[in-house]
């Protein structure tokens, strides 16, 4: 296999190397021999560079039947190998087929395209090669600005990677356009420095075709001596090549220099042949060119007839024509109206790009932030853990030798002393609890939860067992509303999630009416709702959203007990599982506690 791809490049190596000498029927060989070698298991990458050598041979022999079949199988390989070089060739190739066969708006926009992926990725060569054929297309639309703009450029910014061939044959395109354009001596001086050129390479075809495009300009500036000479330079090179593209142009200027030096029959000779030569090469412009001149040297032979007839007939080929300039401007505009359409979506779609970027951006940034927090939050978990963990060891020995003072000197203590030690234990047992609670906080969630279903009228009567000597102590009582649901979740988060919830309708009750608490629950298309009222004394709407903060305390510890960390649980743990809690109470109306857990 490798010796089958090591064969196909040395023939495509050859391929190359036989365009560069013009030898087309030896470069159409050695491509088609690569080809027979191609196989099944061929890469793509390899299939793409086969079928652009065979493309490109063909258009440079100017047989275009195959063409676009060798081109649209090297875009197709190219693209299916990612191999973006070879998919701007393709294109090119694919375009230049288009714009033979005078279909000019699928041209341009394989032209565009090729020119916005050479460009994209700095292919010098490729995106230069496809700004002439662009230019080219808009000079055959008669759009001279905008192809004198991209020829100019590619003199101008691409001169290095141009050769001189194509440097000669866009000089004379610069002249043509210039030409049409009415400024015949900037015509000139392109079509001068386009045969000095063609003369240096000795590229013979461009010299004569740019000396009879030199005639052309020289007799439109009145300098027929000049002309003449010009003429007869192109004339030698001619007779030497054949039937060539320019001598159309200078069997005709020999007609017009010869009608302005009165050799009407050497006129009349010459530009007849210059017409029969225009129609075969299809170059109406010339072939106009001719009638209008054979018009005028039988109105200057008094020959009347033969005037009108040719003036008719020039009139209607330049009707024709002029007609055909229409069309041609007309599909330019609508060109040009895609074009700007297109550059409003690429416009639109690198704004889009630009907000996604810059989403992205701000993703990244948020998605660090979060990795950030994550970290100070586990920090801060392990240092409230390690805190409450290791901090109840010193308070055990202020309690426990606390006592043993007491005990060792009770017969020597009075009444304010034994205060004093009721002070000191009281301030143990409350850091004591203190501790338990932040512990308690500091681990809600530290390991992954595993869920399950969780029946919660059994996580009510747990919990009223949980809390009995509480509830017989305060005579409160615990209704359960209707069935309450199966949830997929944790059970021993619920039990302290609802506990503490208890507990705290327990703790915060009237002293002069008996603690009634209801457990009830709704639902609606995404949550279970649970929900815990009390007919306590309330939560002034001021600090309701205060008390799910860790340690902040409505009230004095002489008028209620607690650690005020019992309702910041309450609301760790359900953001834990997915839901809110929230508060409804007014003062001295008891409080309605509620919160949510999602249905999976």
């Amino acid at each position: 296999m490798l010796a089958v791809q090591q064969e196909i490049q040395r023939l495509l190596d050859q391929t190359n190397t036989a365009i560069a000498k013009s030898a087309l029927e030896e470069a159409q060989q050695f491509a088609e021999e690569a080809l027979d070698l191609i196989a099944e298991d061929t890469d793509v990458i390899t299939k793409s560079k086969v079928f652009n050598h065979l493309s490109e041979v063909c258009i440079k022999r100017q047989d275009y039947t195959k063409v676009l079949e060798y081109a649209e199988d090297a875009l197709k390989f190219s693209q299916q190998a990612g191999d973006t070089k070879q998919e701007v060739i393709a294109l090119n190739h694919i375009a230049v087929c288009h714009g033979v066969n005078a279909d000019y708006k699928s041209a341009m926009e394989f032209f565009l395209d090729a020119l916005t992926k050479s460009k994209q990725n700095n292919y010098r060569r490729h995106t230069s090669r496809s700004l002439i054929n662009i230019a080219t297309i808009y000079a055959s639309l008669y759009n001279y600005q905008e192809a004198l703009n991209r020829y100019e450029t590619v003199l101008e910014e691409y001169s290095d990677v141009i050769d001189d061939y194509t440097r000669v044959v866009v000089l004379n395109n610069l002249g043509n356009i210039h030409y049409h354009a009415g400024a015949a001596e900037k015509s000139l001086d392109r079509f001068r420095q386009a045969n000095q050129l063609a003369d240096q390479i000795n590229y013979k075809e461009m010299s004569a075709h740019t000396l009879a495009q030199m005639g052309r300009a020289l007799a439109a500036l009145n300098q027929f001596e000049a002309a003449f000479e010009s003429a007869e330079k192109a004339k030698v090179i001619i007779d030497e090549l054949g039937e060539i593209n320019g001598k159309q142009i200078n069997l005709i200027n020999f007609g017009n220099l010869y009608f302005h030096k009165k050799d009407f029959d050497q006129a009349i000779r010459l530009t007849s042949q210059g017409i029969v030569m225009a129609k075969r090469m299809k170059d109406d412009e010339n072939e106009i060119r001719g009638y209008q001149i054979l018009a005028k040297i039988y109105r200057e032979l008094k020959d009347f007839e033969k005037a009108l007839d040719y003036q008719l007939v020039y009139t209607k080929a330049q009707e024709r024509f002029a007609r055909e300039q229409r069309s041609r401007q007309i599909l330019d505009m609508e060109i040009q109206f895609a074009i700007r359409e297109k550059q409003k979506e690429i416009e639109q779609l690198t704004k889009d790009n630009k907000y996604q970027a810059l989403l992205l951006e701000q993703s990244d940034q948020i998605a660090n932030q979060n990795v950030q927090l994550l970290q100070v939050n586990d920090e801060l978990r392990q240092f409230a853990y390690v805190a409450s963990h290791d901090l109840k060891e010193p308070l055990r020995m202020i309690g426990s030798y606390t006592q043993l003072i007491r005990r060792k000197f009770n017969d020597q203590t009075d009444e304010g002393t034994e205060s004093f030690f009721e002070f000191v234990q009281e301030g143990v047992d409350r850091m004591n609890n203190l501790l338990d609670a932040l512990l308690k906080y500091a681990t809600i969630g530290k390991s992954e939860l595993e869920k399950e279903p969780v029946d919660l009228n059994t996580i009510a009567e747990l919990v009223q067992i949980n809390l009995q000597i509480s509830l017989e102590e305060s005579n409160a009582e615990v209704v359960v509303e209707g069935e309450l649901p199966i949830v997929n979740s944790v059970q021993s988060l619920l039990i302290q999630l609802l506990q503490n919830l208890v507990s705290n309708a327990i703790k915060f009750r009237k002293p002069d009416i008996l603690p009634l608490i209801r457990i009830y629950a709704k639902e609606d298309q995404n949550n279970h709702t649970i929900y815990v009222e009390d007919n306590g004394i309330g939560i002034d709407p001021e600090f309701q959203e205060r008390i799910f903060v860790i340690f902040q305390r409505l009230h004095k510890r002489t008028q209620y007990e607690g650690t005020g960390i019992g309702l910041a649980i309450c609301q760790k743990i359900v953001q834990k599982l997915g839901g809110n809690i929230r508060v409804h109470s007014k003062l001295e109306k008891g409080a309605t506690f509620s919160f949510s857990l999602p249905k999976e």
